[in-house]
């Protein structure tokens, strides 16, 4: 729900988390009350593991978008725009991205826009559940928390980090078809603008006098 209301131009989380930030909390807070006693806490839907598991990079786990881009980018528009978009990107702020791309009102964008996050959701809880991705501890880091770094405190495990470059990497497959589409689509954009005439090759000042 929180990346559709993106495609709307509407800020997803400052929408969804009015519901399901003070249950997630809740959640956290019933998991550090575990993690302080040296027991593992009962939890695998907390915020960390919704901010550091699911969305992380900003809506849509963008991080991986813009990885794409500074690889395999060739119109100047991506380029600069992957460029430019990175150092946010890695605190989890992707509004260049959400705007400048755009994934707004973009009909093809948007399903990775969604469907990354719902992915690294259903695959974490699984892992969680099975036993290999240790459960989050209930220290509630600031969202704007690094990836890998967010992941090792989140869980106290090297495990956090490690699944969270898989995710990263997952995401990475599965933007780039959806990212070629549009950078051929700006490539060629860019190539019609500096063929075009502008209309000034016949002018000459041959004849211009200031007499």
């Amino acid at each position: 729900m929180s990346s559709l209301f993106w495609f709307f131009g509407i800020n997803g989380p400052a929408v969804t988390n009015t519901i399901f930030t003070p249950i997630g909390r809740a959640l956290t807070n019933e998991n550090l009350a575990f993690f302080e006693q040296g027991l593992r806490g009962p939890n695998i839907y907390t915020n960390p593991f919704s901010n550091f598991f699911g969305g992380w990079g900003g809506g849509g786990s963008t991080l991986s978008l813009v990885i794409v881009m500074l690889l395999f980018a060739k119109s100047q528009r991506l380029k600069k725009l992957g460029q430019l978009s990175i150092v946010p990107g890695i605190f989890g702020i992707n509004e260049m991205i959400i705007f400048g791309f755009p994934i707004v009102l973009n009909p093809i964008m948007i399903f990775p826009f969604v469907v990354i996050p719902t992915m690294n959701v259903i695959l974490s809880g699984i892992m969680t559940s099975i036993g290999f991705l240790p459960f989050t501890t209930g220290v509630d880091l600031p969202w704007t928390t690094p990836i890998v770094v967010s992941g090792f405190l989140a869980t106290q495990s090297i495990i956090g980090s490690i699944w969270q470059i898989v995710l990263l990497v997952l995401g990475c497959l599965i933007y780039y078809p959806f990212f070629k589409l549009a950078d051929k689509r700006y490539l060629e954009e860019e190539s019609n603008i500096s063929t075009e005439d502008d209309g000034l090759g016949d002018i000459s000042f041959d004849d211009l006098s200031f007499d």
